[in-house]
């Protein structure tokens, strides 16, 4: 489809790149495991202080 033309050369790029985005956070939070913990424990302590 002709008339779709423009609206691929705008939509193309935005998916390449969100998709080169999530990868590349996807590998950070793969090199750093110790992150999710400190959030996990966070939340933990948040729970422990509102069961008291």
């Amino acid at each position: 489809m002709p008339h779709l033309s423009p609206l691929n050369w705008i939509i193309t790029p935005i998916t390449f790149w969100v998709l080169i985005m999530s990868f590349s956070s996807l590998m950070w939070w793969m090199q750093t495991p110790f992150i999710p913990n400190m959030f996990k424990d966070n939340t933990n302590m948040k729970h422990n202080q509102w069961k008291w």
